[in-house]
């Protein structure tokens, strides 16, 4: 009998040694599969605690298994996945029925169920992702065909961070010496980067007197912070700043969020374009009540189809975190710095789910200095902008400085510029016992120092600069007009505000 092209083909001792890996990392990977599975079936809660699919499971015992619960409790809305709820279901399934019957039917389950422990899930998960990744790196040549028994000691985060320490040896070596400069030589090209406008960022949306302060959103290295009590608009602020210039400009930004899904920043979006582009005059409410009459409806399309149009150059991007971890932000940032975007919002800066320490503000400082390394001059060389809640003893504060930060105040260390807002209080409206005095500047070269009062029926907010590698810090302060029914800002003057004391 003639033999097949296939069976001719001899394989190579380096593809034996491969393929002998991929077994033995599937053999442990099949563990955490039944685990997941049987834990899924004696406890179907915890489906929705989790974001498999189908992809990551290798062994088809455990897909086929998988895929009944997915079925069962996502599709047909059930709560329990029991011998007849399953048998039921599978009636209407008869292909997927041969599948679990030849893997033994629900007896397999039952047999599974009793071995493992609910309260192991977290760890089980984690197994099999982090074999599930060096299955993807076997496939992609990495050197771990002799490690596979070094990495059932170790997390995948801890196979990631040697990984990336190897490549950045090899290539730290590769360059052989650090660069030194003379600082007295090249001033000439200096001189003309600066007139170029080099040091100048992206400019913050209608922020006049911010940026002329501040030089905008520069992406050079460097993280900018943005701090406010809760409910006063942090997020927002900072999508009205950012995204319209990065579309103005047609740059690239990452928005990382994790404490609503991509639909804010969409409904944030809508409401711009709506009132800033089209002059629609639609305030938030109408959107979140829905019933459109004809006439919104007609506004909200056009508004569609305008943002639409910009959808293929991929100008926002949005990543929310079903978990916050430093880690994986700074993972992400690598990726898509490494993609061309030199843009990057964290909304907003919390403590990581995986820290290892139970003071707060200590591991976020650290956090904040691993994502200035990962995004200094010297690494990636990308801007952050960074939201962040002020200390609960600030919401009566007047006068916000780095101090209102509270105990976490050496996040700051690492910001070129930290900002800071909140709203008027009652009595610093016009005729208020506090009332505040503003300035514009008018007429030749904006010399005219006209004062102005803040009227009880427009929307205020009030900018502190306590921090500005680039200009002045804490000269003065910035009112604008801010309107976050409509989406609408702009600088309007400056002022002082009296210190408390």
């Amino acid at each position: 009998m003639a033999t097949t092209k296939t069976e001719n083909k001899k394989l190579t001792p380096y593809q034996e040694e491969v393929l002998k890996a991929a077994k033995q990392i599937k053999e442990y990977k099949v563990i955490a599969e039944a685990n997941i599975v049987a834990i899924l079936y004696k406890q179907p809660e915890l489906f929705f605690d989790y974001t498999l699919e189908l992809e990551d499971f290798s062994e088809n015992t455990w897909r086929v298994y998988w895929q009944i619960a997915s079925d069962l409790l996502v599709v047909e809305k059930k709560s329990v996945l029991d011998d007849m709820t399953v048998g039921l279901y599978l009636e209407k399934h008869p292909k997927l029925k041969k599948e679990y019957d030849d893997y033994g039917g629900y007896e397999t389950i039952d047999k599974a169920k009793e071995y493992v422990n609910v309260s192991n899930m977290d760890g089980y998960v984690k197994e099999l992702y982090k074999w599930k990744t060096v299955l993807v790196m076997l496939k992609n040549n990495f050197p771990v065909c002799n490690r596979i028994n070094e990495f059932c000691d170790m997390s995948l985060d801890e196979i990631y961070e040697e990984y990336e320490a190897m490549i950045n040896h090899i290539f730290v070596n590769a360059a052989r010496d650090v660069e030194s400069y003379n600082a007295c030589e090249g001033i000439n090209q200096f001189i003309d980067d600066l007139n170029s406008g080099k040091s100048v960022g992206l400019p913050l949306h209608n922020c006049d007197i911010l940026n002329k302060e501040i030089g905008g959103f520069n992406c050079d290295g460097n993280i900018y912070g943005l701090g406010a009590n809760s409910g006063v608009g942090k997020s927002t602020t900072a999508m009205n700043y950012i995204i319209p210039s990065i579309l103005h400009y047609d740059e690239k930004v990452v928005f990382f969020i994790n404490e609503e899904d991509q639909t804010k920043v969409q409904r944030e979006l809508v409401i711009w374009v709506a009132n800033n582009v089209f002059k629609f005059d639609l305030p938030k409410y109408k959107l979140r009540d829905g019933k459109f009459d004809e006439e919104t409806m007609g506004q909200l399309r056009k508004v569609a189809e305008w943002i639409e149009d910009k959808k293929e150059k991929q100008n926002i991007t949005i990543v929310p975190l079903e978990r916050y971890s430093v880690n994986i932000v700074i993972k992400l940032i690598k990726k898509y710095a490494s993609l061309g975007v030199r843009y990057f919002v964290l909304d907003t800066l919390k403590e990581s789910f995986d820290a290892k320490t139970d003071e707060i503000y200590k591991s976020m400082t650290r956090d904040m200095v691993k994502l200035y390394d990962v995004v200094k001059p010297t690494a990636k060389n990308v801007g952050l902008f960074v939201t962040y809640q002020l200390g609960k003893a600030s919401i009566k504060m007047r006068y916000l400085t780095n101090n209102e930060i509270g105990l976490g105040k050496s996040i700051v260390d690492v910001m070129s510029v930290n900002l800071m807002i909140r709203r008027p209080f009652e009595d610093e409206f016009e005729g208020g016992k506090h009332e505040i005095v503003g300035y514009r500047f008018d007429g030749v070269n904006g010399k005219s120092k006209i004062p102005f009062k803040l009227k009880p029926d427009k929307h205020y907010m009030i900018t502190f600069i306590p921090k500005n590698r680039f200009g002045q810090t804490d000269a003065f302060q910035i009112i604008s007009e801010f309107d976050f029914s409509t989406n609408t800002n702009k600088d309007l003057g400056i002022c002082n505000i009296v210190q408390d004391w």
